[in-house]
């Protein structure tokens, strides 16, 4: 039996030495977070791992650009994550627009689907 790993520290490793001139948080962007800035959260799955990617950024078009590039980052290098031995990884959804309710900054996110052993 393989144990459930918490998978977000490995993936916020992942993102920090594959897009380093972003920063990267988990679960939640801290106030005064420099803009754009990536946030990843665990958003469920059963016998796989749902992971919610979020940008936050001065510009629709800059939060759904830079999101695009982390969807298309760890979808093409998912099994470089240490930490987690990842079988596959999609994305679920397609980038959604949205407004931070308490910032009014322009956000895009999705969901990842992730196949590890872990989840």
């Amino acid at each position: 039996m393989i144990d459930y790993v918490d998978p977000i520290p490995p993936v916020l490793k992942f993102f920090k030495t594959y897009i380093p001139n972003v920063p990267v948080y988990g679960n939640e962007i801290p106030t005064g977070a420099t803009l754009p800035v990536l946030m990843i959260k665990n958003a469920g799955g059963s016998d796989y791992t749902r992971l919610q990617l979020l940008v936050r950024a001065v510009s629709s078009s800059q939060a759904t650009q830079a999101l695009i590039r982390a969807m298309n980052m760890i979808e093409r290098y998912a099994g470089n994550i240490q930490g987690l031995d990842v079988m596959w990884c999609q994305h679920e959804t397609a980038p959604m627009p949205d407004i931070d309710d308490d910032t009014g900054k322009p956000e895009s996110w999705c969901y990842m689907r992730l196949d590890n052993c872990e989840a």
